[in-house]
């Protein structure tokens, strides 16, 4: 930064689209209200393994509504591990339990937090919706949340989804 900026290149998603993205206090506010709405189902929550912030907004939830979280996807755990260890992501204590022991635990007191946000075929959520996940599966109560907006190209992948959860 002391020498001066060239160049700057940036990418971002519907950047094109007309309008705007609510701020994520506004996430982390509807999260909250769904934690609380579904307060005797457990939650599957399906988001980029990559956005750390909103993975550290759902472990701080959980937390506060005394739930424990299970982490699905090699991705999800891989960030989550990388994440914690140079301080990016902060893990309240007590908080993450080993996803083959959630049948201890009852489903008011448990979050998955899973990759598959996007239909991706051989992610956590998707295997959940197939009835194809080794740990987990999709039971009537269970409250799920996708919680990232499709990715122009993959809304039919995210449909199929979306239909395989309701059936």
């Amino acid at each position: 930064g002391e020498k001066g900026v060239d160049v700057l290149i940036g990418d971002s998603t519907n950047a094109l689209n007309e309008g705007f993205s609510n701020s994520e206090s506004v996430v982390d506010e509807t999260l909250n209200e769904m934690f609380v709405k579904c307060k005797n189902n457990r939650i599957i929550i399906a988001t980029f393994a990559s956005n750390v912030h909103r993975i550290q907004q759902i472990l701080n939830i959980a937390y506060k509504n005394k739930r424990k979280v299970a982490l699905s996807g090699r991705s999800m755990i891989n960030v989550i591990e990388a994440s914690s260890k140079i301080g990016e992501i902060t893990i309240p204590k007590d908080t993450i339990v080993d996803l083959d022991k959630i049948k201890n635990i009852p489903d008011r007191e448990l979050v998955v937090i899973s990759t598959g946000s996007q239909g991706e075929p051989m992610s956590a959520l998707t295997r959940m919706a197939m009835d194809d996940h080794k740990k987990v599966g999709i039971m009537p109560g269970d409250t799920v949340i996708i919680s990232a907006t499709p990715i122009p190209g993959n809304e039919k992948l995210v449909g199929r989804i979306i239909n395989a959860l309701v059936r």
